[in-house]
């Protein structure tokens, strides 16, 4: 009798855990759709997961993967959002380099008339380096790895050849253990640092260390930690590279991605219901809803919600002046809106 009672009790412990899961990441609520403005869909680019801002030439690079073809390689486009549909943006700007190409975040930096891409390869666990000319073309640098970094997933570019690249889970986010400690909301992500020559850990104990961004004057990191729904903020030492944090913004979904736009803004894609994704990526008519929040010294804002039914499980935002962007990891498509007149 007391094995039995001890026995229910654990059962009841497992089921109250699996509820409290449940509901940290939403899975019972309700989503409506909710935008003041407009949006086009752009269709030809498959998986399109990350977005980042050339705001000098109007352009926006966008890595995209059809995560649903088998042995698929990525690729690197180049759209106008003033020109959605010019013919140069469907073709691959990296030339074929590097063979094995699974291209999640991205990001541009440009000083002295010199850009470089940085995009994080999933194919390798590397972070891949482009010289980028003056028409966009992509020129492969160099392929950068550390042992450590087992399951990086995004990267934010502080200089030519220094960048800082979140590692998600430890044990890799395709992993049984990785797929474990996010239901867990486990802080096992980390964040590193490559300043041209050698790798530092920079912060860990993040909760699925995902989208990173750096401040314009490069003074400050944003995290996004997407089992947290948080944005980590860290202030950052420019001489040692060294990450300090200084506060936790909460986001009312679990975040993805994040670009920075013109006046400062974090931009932030995130799933209001994370745990539709694995359905979602098994079958293309599962819908899996899609939020996009904008972040800065007030707090979090939501600006767009999705049941779905427009644009399933959106991974970034990117803001160029009155248009938005919005790319999702499986769909073939992304959103051109137009955003409410002096609403941001």
């Amino acid at each position: 009798m007391r094995l039995l009672v001890i026995l229910l009790l654990l059962l009841g412990a497992a089921a109250a855990a699996v509820l409290l899961t449940l509901h940290s990441f939403n899975h019972f609520g309700t989503v409506t759709r909710a935008f003041d403005g407009r949006c086009t869909p752009v269709s030809g680019v498959p998986g399109p997961e990350d977005m980042a801002i050339d705001r000098l030439r109007s352009r926006v690079f966008i890595s995209s993967l059809d995560r649903r073809a088998e042995a698929a390689r990525g690729a690197i486009h180049i759209v106008d959002p003033a020109d959605p549909l010019a013919a140069e943006g469907w073709r691959d700007m990296t030339g074929g380099a590097p063979a094995e190409f699974q291209p999640l975040g991205l990001d541009y930096y440009e000083e002295d008339g010199v850009g470089r891409l940085f995009v994080v390869n999933a194919a390798n666990n590397a972070v891949e380096i482009f010289d980028v000319a003056e028409d966009g073309a992509l020129t492969h640098l160099n392929t950068l790895t550390e042992r450590r970094l087992t399951s990086p997933n995004s990267v934010a570019a502080v200089g030519i050849d220094s960048f800082y690249v979140t590692n998600d889970v430890k044990a890799g986010r395709s992993t049984l253990v990785g797929q474990f400690q996010f239901l867990m909301r486990a802080g096992e992500g980390e964040v590193f640092h490559f300043d041209g020559v050698a790798w530092s850990l920079a912060a860990s104990g993040l909760r699925f260390a995902n989208g990173i961004v750096a401040a314009r004057d490069g003074g400050e990191i944003y995290v996004a930690e997407t089992a947290g729904k948080a944005i980590r903020v860290f202030a950052r030492n420019g001489a040692s590279g060294a990450l300090r944090r200084v506060r936790t913004v909460s986001t009312p979904a679990a975040p993805d991605n994040l670009t920075l736009d013109a006046d400062g803004a974090v931009w932030v894609a995130g799933l209001p219901k994370p745990l539709g994704l694995p359905r979602h990526a098994a079958r293309a008519g599962a819908l899996a809803p899609s939020a996009v929040m904008r972040v800065d010294e007030a707090g979090a804002s939501m600006v767009y919600l999705d049941d779905g039914s427009e644009l399933s499980a959106s991974t970034v935002a990117a803001r160029m002046g009155e248009a938005l962007m919005i790319g999702a990891l499986y769909e073939r498509k992304f959103l051109l809106c137009d955003l409410p007149d002096g609403a941001f």
